[in-house]
């Protein structure tokens, strides 16, 4: 009332008036809140677990949880029990492992998508594979080969210097300069072989990640379709379902035996999710891949079953021939047997 006759009286401006208002508002929000907050009854627990209701918290209860309750029993404010400190670190703990859960999950889902872009099949990916391996390969037998005649350079040097002490003389500085050099050749060369023979295994534990990732990502694709005997004649697939564990190890045993049988090509990767056979070269050759997946729906397993052929015409038009079809009829029937 004050400040509106100061204002009809003009002794203050409007901003000033606003200025004036506004606190006067927020301490008669917060006194309100706190009276109506004053008559809720306050519950909590006690030492041994009994509730306890009244006007005022004990202080040694003031960090428990309160429940506000007016006069007809309803609840209408809880304030949660106050964290230790034991507590609040191990909450800290555990946001970084969800973090870090979460961040390694954005990482596996940006791996997965760029390997199904890089490579269109899982030929793709093995052909890119026996590529880098034929290059280290063929740079080892280099290496290997340079590794002999240099033991036979610094053989020749070890009987030269041998000779001349057998016949009372001393090694000339020349000599001694050579043999140094033959041997620090010949360490470098051994070291070369070895950091490749590391890269080697590096690069096929790589590719036994990107295959296994390749087949699973592809075979959950292909799935759903093989629901239709149209849709698995045309991707030359098998799906099959197995009940329970005991029955799921029987059929990825019978499978995993099928594939080495009927193949024509040898046996690449076998792990407990894949297995996967070496790339179709010829236009008859009939290469596999195998893949056990969760079902979504239940907890049974889901086996896909795959014949690859050669890419050229020859090739896809064996694999739509009826001896395909009847491979793959005859995996079915061995499989559930």
């Amino acid at each position: 009332m004050l400040i509106l006759t100061l204002i009809y009286k003009n002794t203050i401006s409007l901003k000033q008036a606003v200025q004036l208002l506004v606190p006067c508002l927020c301490l008669l929000f917060i006194s309100n809140t706190l009276y109506a907050e004053t008559k809720l009854i306050k519950c909590w627990k006690n030492a041994e677990g009994l509730t306890e209701c009244g006007n005022r918290i004990p202080r040694e209860y003031y960090n428990q949880r309160i429940r506000y309750i007016d006069d007809k029993g309803i609840t209408r404010k809880v304030k949660e029990r106050a964290k230790t400190r034991e507590e609040f670190d191990a909450q800290i703990e555990i946001d970084k492992l969800l973090a870090l859960e979460e961040k390694q999950k954005r990482q596996s889902k940006n791996y997965d998508d760029v390997l199904l872009k890089t490579y269109l099949t899982i030929d793709d990916l093995l052909a890119s594979l026996n590529s880098k391996l034929a290059i280290i390969e063929s740079r080892g037998a280099v290496l290997e080969s340079t590794v002999e005649l240099k033991k036979r350079e610094f053989g020749n040097l070890v009987r030269k210097a041998a000779n001349r002490e057998r016949s009372g003389q001393t090694i000339s500085d020349h000599l001694a300069i050579k043999l140094d050099q033959a041997r620090n050749s010949l360490r470098n060369i051994q070291a070369q072989i070895s950091n490749q023979a590391i890269e080697t295994n590096k690069i096929k534990k790589i590719f036994a990640h990107d295959v296994e990732r390749f087949i699973l990502l592809k075979s959950n694709r292909i799935k759903h379709s093989l629901s239709t005997p149209s849709q698995a004649k045309k991707l030359h697939a098998v799906r099959l379902s197995c009940l329970n564990q005991a029955q799921c190890n029987l059929h990825w045993k019978k499978a995993n035996k099928f594939i080495k049988e009927f193949a024509s090509t040898k046996v690449l990767y076998t792990t407990n999710k894949v297995s996967v056979t070496d790339i179709p070269v010829k236009y008859r050759d009939i290469a596999m891949s195998l893949a056990i997946l969760d079902n979504t729906s239940d907890t049974n397993k889901i086996l896909i079953f795959q014949i690859r052929c050669n890419r050229e015409r020859e090739g896809q038009e064996f694999c739509a021939s009826e001896d395909v079809s009847d491979l793959l009829k005859e995996f079915k029937s061995i499989v559930y047997q």
